[in-house]
């Protein structure tokens, strides 16, 4: 079976079923920034979104998504939705973290014990904060994305620390992608999500932390074969608007908004990104990749040279940082037998 074939199986659960709307004198037409591949299970998500909106404000407002990072990198795109140049789109939470430098703190590496745990600090205990701050810089929350379990793709395994001292890592800058890496002894290098797949064939990185969702469809895994899986952390996503482009809205619209998030809620994006994660292992495999598997002795090796890390880290985003940090540990706390 190729590939592809099996690939398209696997985002079937998605049902991206665009349904049209009735046209409408008013229509606002916004414009969606993503960095996701348009054949990914994102782009499908986003696509679901969009269609909704359509169909439930019958025309009323009208999402066009820019994929392939068309508007620009993450960062740039972020950058231009805060200041009201672009109306919104999806981000990876390593993004978000220029504009709010907290958010990085719920990718801490190996800081959950289980996806159930972290699910539930994120929906329960940090999406208020998270949504005040945001505000602070022009942006409103709509939504937790996810972008999936991440996991270190290469020509060779990485599964110790010492697997990756030394190694150039393409990474999405800011202060805890770099000091995470820089304490494995690895070299962390900024790349654009658009530039992954030539920076690894030119050698400019070694290797790009990412989930299998994005591993497969943007065709890492021809370049890098070898897949060491973990996870490192389980990378979050967050979809925003810019704050004066939503104040404008319409009570409808908004409420349209809030429906959507009723009928398809966060553990549905995060069962479909998982459900396409684990198909993909399997596609990986099928296809000739190979397919390393970490053990909890390995795992522990990574976490003891984290030692105080994760209080460091937000001891050094200042007040707001550890303010945050406080709230994740509480959560954390409340969530412990989350399932």
């Amino acid at each position: 079976m190729r590939i592809s074939a099996i690939f398209a199986a696997a985002l079937t659960a998605l049902g991206a079923t665009v349904v049209s709307g009735i046209a409408s004198a008013q229509t606002v037409e916004l414009k969606f920034a993503s960095s996701a591949p348009p054949t990914s299970p994102w782009a499908k998500q986003i696509d679901r979104f969009a269609a909704y909106m359509d169909a439930e404000t019958k025309g009323g407002l009208k999402i066009s998504p820019f994929y392939n990072s068309q508007l620009g990198s993450e960062n740039d795109a972020i950058a231009q939705v805060s200041r009201g140049r672009l109306d919104m789109g999806s981000f990876t939470a390593s993004s978000v973290a220029l504009q709010v430098p907290e958010i990085a703190l719920v990718q801490l590496p190996f800081y959950f014990s289980t996806a159930a745990q972290r699910d539930c600090v994120l929906d329960n205990h940090a999406q208020k904060p998270m949504t005040e701050a945001l505000a602070k810089k022009g942006l409103r929350f709509l939504r937790w994305g996810e972008v999936g379990a991440v996991h270190l793709p290469g020509k060779k395994a990485y599964v110790t620390p010492a697997d990756v001292r030394g190694i150039k890592v393409g990474v999405v800058t800011n202060k805890l992608n770099n000091e995470f890496w820089k304490a494995m002894g690895a070299n962390p290098v900024p790349t654009a999500v658009a530039e992954v797949s030539s920076s690894m064939q030119t050698g400019l990185i070694d290797t790009y932390p990412t989930p299998f969702a994005f591993y497969v469809p943007s065709g890492l895994n021809k370049i890098a074969p070898t897949m060491t899986k973990f996870p490192l952390w389980d990378a979050a996503g967050v979809t925003l608007m810019n704050l004066g482009v939503y104040d404008k809205l319409s009570p409808e619209v908004k409420a349209a908004l809030e429906r959507e998030t009723e009928k398809y809620p966060n553990s549905l994006y995060r069962a479909e990104i998982r459900g396409v994660d684990a198909a993909l292992t399997n596609v990986t495999k099928g296809a000739g990749g190979t397919v390393v598997d970490t053990t909890a002795e390995q795992r522990a090796e990574w976490q003891k040279v984290l030692g105080n890390f994760w209080t460091t880290m937000a001891k050094e985003m200042g007040p707001e940082g550890e303010k945050f940090f406080a709230v994740l540990e509480a959560g954390k706390k409340s969530c412990e037998n989350a399932k």
